[in-house]
């Protein structure tokens, strides 16, 4: 077995077998000026809560039955030890290579098909989605190493802002209405994402996840992309992202996988601006609370059942996303902001607005903007402001 003819032509199949992969990691390493140990860290972090855990746990073991090979000297022929380490090597290298592109879409036909078309596209670089395997068939098994999708629910919001933070371009399908894939479309509105982002329409042009979170693309200069055309948007996003400089700050956030769950459900200061919004007061309340959260619920708000559970799921993105410093929700009328960053910037509630009386309201009261919730618009367009020079975000949110 040991024959030098099949040891060489055993060791050539592991290396060819190893090529793409070894190619792959090139390419992204020079697209993202370098890939640290921090990052592949991370990667494996989040194997973790996917259906690769038992594919990585098998790899080590794997490796760790190499490792005894070599160091009791047991007679296995070299042909066979070649092709274990490649049959090792391959999940490990392509668990652990960061993505290049974060396709979000609900699992189907429709994104099996985009999948596939991107991964064509963008090929050697790396293509990771949450679509369900089981829903994916043979296409589920063949791309099974780059579904990310987690094995449980109350992790997988976690997971896309992980992935967010390490993937430099992103691609979203936006014809589902379903309330995951609106609140991944929601996530890319950000100003920082959507210029690295792909909004995926409908054949029309249209955007129905989108439209569902009150937002109207053709309204807010919000470039989509039809299906036919996916892949030159994507390339073009590539040959942008190839000659931006500092192109490894999106990588350098390593926060961890955060389950929805009550212990994880930041704690909130809720403050009632019933007579007036007082700056003062808020850094005084903010001073002598321990609570991570400082709610402003402005006069005539709509805070109603929907309302509340709304704000609730948007309370886990704080966990979620350690940029995010502040949630302004407009229809209803609420404004949530760390205390940390309240107190950091602290000279922007030098203001003192009073509340206007309901019952001695005149007719010209009721044509103007309530005094307290506009001062409170353009107080949170000063925490967004004063965020984006630091680098955080502050996300306003039309609900």
């Amino acid at each position: 077995m040991n024959h030098p003819a099949i040891t060489w032509i055993g060791w050539t199949m592991a290396f060819l077998v190893l090529v793409p992969h070894a190619r792959s990691w090139w390419r992204t390493f020079a697209l993202l000026e370098g890939i640290d140990r921090t990052l592949i860290r991370q990667m494996l972090h989040l194997c973790r809560f996917t259906g690769n855990l038992r594919i990585l746990v098998i790899s080590f073991a794997m490796i760790g039955f190499l490792v005894c090979i070599r160091t009791l000297g047991m007679p296995v022929p070299l042909v066979v030890v070649a092709m274990m380490a490649s049959v090792v090597l391959v999940p490990l290298l392509r668990m652990t290579l960061p993505p290049t592109v974060l396709f979000l879409a609900g699992s189907g036909e429709r994104g099996n098909a985009l999948l596939i078309r991107l991964h064509f596209a963008v090929a050697p670089l790396r293509v990771v989605a949450l679509l369900d395997p089981q829903r994916m068939g043979t296409v589920g098994q063949m791309l099974r190493l780059d579904l990310m999708r987690t094995s449980s629910e109350n992790t997988w919001k976690s997971m896309v802002h992980r992935l967010i933070d390490i993937a430099p371009i992103y691609v979203v399908d936006t014809v589902h209405r379903t309330a995951p894939i609106r609140y991944e479309a929601f996530l890319m509105l950000a100003p920082e994402r959507a210029g690295r982002t792909v909004f995926i329409s409908d054949d029309n042009g249209v955007c129905p996840s989108l439209l569902a979170e009150g937002i109207d693309p053709s309204e807010h200069a919000i470039p989509v992309t039809k299906p036919g055309d996916m892949e030159h948007a994507v390339l073009r996003l590539l040959d942008m992202a190839s000659t931006e400089p500092n192109r490894a700050t999106c990588t350098q956030n390593r926060a961890t996988v955060v389950a929805e769950n009550w212990d994880s459900l930041p704690s909130v200061l809720m403050i009632g601006l019933v007579d007036g919004l007082d700056g003062h007061f808020l850094l005084a309340q903010a001073r002598n609370t321990e609570k991570s959260l400082i709610a402003l619920l402005v006069p005539l708000s709509s805070m109603d059942q929907n309302a509340a559970n709304d704000s609730i799921e948007l309370l886990w993105d704080f966990s979620r996303n350690p940029q995010l410093v502040g949630l302004y929700l407009e229809t209803t009328g609420l404004a949530m902001v760390r205390r940390e960053f309240l107190l950091e910037n602290s000279e922007l509630l030098d203001v003192h607005i009073a509340g206007v009386d309901p019952q001695n309201m005149s007719f010209e009261d009721l044509n103007k903007p309530e005094p307290v919730g506009d001062a409170v618009h353009q107080l949170c367009h000063e925490w967004r402001r004063a965020a984006q020079q630091r680098g955080l975000e502050f996300r306003f949110a039309r609900k």
